[in-house]
């Protein structure tokens, strides 16, 4: 996520997993949310990788407010993640979805041919990426 003035306008921009990003949508977010879900599930089925991108308007009391308690947060003796992390959370609420991207993940250069190299050598591999199956 970035936080940044436009237009004499604060605007937080979050990309993310679209299950994460859709879990802090508005819930005026409804029926767009179901919309791109659709397309979603279509690229996922035509092994793209996907990501959501999303933004929220931030009033100006409530950021500096917000930038107080996460200056404090962040100079904190104890458990300073903790309450970094909440604050994060906090401000990452009530977006409003921009879209979804869609691309083709390939393997780089000499990673086929070197995982060819490890299973002629008896060796068991698992790929694990994304959030999708």
């Amino acid at each position: 996520s970035v936080l940044l003035r436009r237009n004499n306008k604060i605007i937080l921009y979050c990309k993310g997993a679209d299950n994460v990003i859709y879990d802090r949508l508005s819930t005026s977010q409804t029926t767009i949310k179901t919309q791109t879900q659709e397309h979603l599930n279509k690229f996922a089925g035509e092994g793209l990788r996907t990501l959501a991108l999303a933004e929220r308007v931030i009033e100006e009391n409530y950021y500096y407010n917000w930038i107080e308690r996460l200056q404090h947060a962040s100079v904190a003796l104890d458990k300073r993640e903790e309450k970094m992390n909440v604050l994060y959370e906090e401000i990452e609420t009530d977006l409003i979805l921009v879209g979804v991207t869609a691309i083709e993940d390939k393997l780089q250069d000499g990673v086929p041919h070197a995982i060819a190299n490890l299973q002629m050598a008896g060796i068991k591999i698992w790929v694990l990426t994304g959030d999708k199956q």
